[in-house]
């Protein structure tokens, strides 16, 4: 890759603190969950906590880190507050781990298959 290239990984000057607290911010299930459904499009925290099942106080503190960290934007209309992905990046982000998760799993599938088409089935006695 090419330098300033967006996909380069300098490791010499990468402010890592920020990348592991953008990593952080996406390290909790009810993150993802809440993501998750922004993906359909713009939500209030009302829409949010009917189709999660989480509390009110637990979405708006999750979204709270969600805006601070640059994954969501909201807009403010009337009295409700409504949120949606900051761009595509949350969704392909999940999507990149959804995908790493799958991979792995179907690899530890054929792992474990081999390994029990090898042992000797024992005897009961």
């Amino acid at each position: 890759m090419r330098k300033g290239d967006p996909m380069t990984f300098d490791s010499e000057s990468m402010p890592f603190e920020l990348v592991a607290r953008r990593l952080k911010a996406l390290a909790d299930a009810s993150r993802l969950a809440v993501l998750r459904r922004l993906c359909a499009g713009e939500k209030c925290v009302t829409e949010l906590v009917g189709e999660t099942g989480l509390g009110q106080a637990n979405v708006s503190k999750h979204l709270r880190i969600l805006l601070g960290e640059g994954f969501v934007l909201a807009r403010r209309d009337r009295r409700n507050v409504f949120y949606r992905l900051s761009n595509g990046m949350s969704e392909e982000i999940c999507a990149i781990i959804c995908r790493s998760i799958r991979e792995k799993a179907a690899s530890e599938k054929r792992v474990l298959a081999r390994y029990l088409s090898r042992k000797p089935a024992r005897k009961a006695g």
